[in-house]
């Protein structure tokens, strides 16, 4: 049985989800196969104006998350085109 090498990633924003500041956190979680490699949640910086921005600037965290996965896994030979990345919307 092989190990899956394919990368993936899952974003959750959660719209105004601190209820003291009013802004929203971004979460996220990368998998490598079916193995969980990294996680985060984080407030914004800024407080969105709708949820659309919170998901957008959720998936933009996620997203510099996962370019870095992918730098840190070609220095050890593994190649991805395309990494596909959901956003719980």
């Amino acid at each position: 049985m092989g190990f899956s090498f394919e990368l993936t990633a899952f974003s959750y924003p959660d719209y105004v989800g601190c209820i003291d500041s009013r802004k929203s956190t971004s979460e996220g979680i990368q998998f490598l196969g079916d193995k969980l490699v990294s996680w985060m949640s984080k407030k914004q910086n800024c407080t969105a104006m709708s949820s659309a921005e919170a998901e957008y600037v959720a998936l933009s965290v996620s997203c510099a998350q996962v370019m870095w996965m992918r730098t840190q896994l070609q220095d050890y030979g593994f190649n991805y085109n395309k990494i596909p990345l959901y956003c719980d919307c």
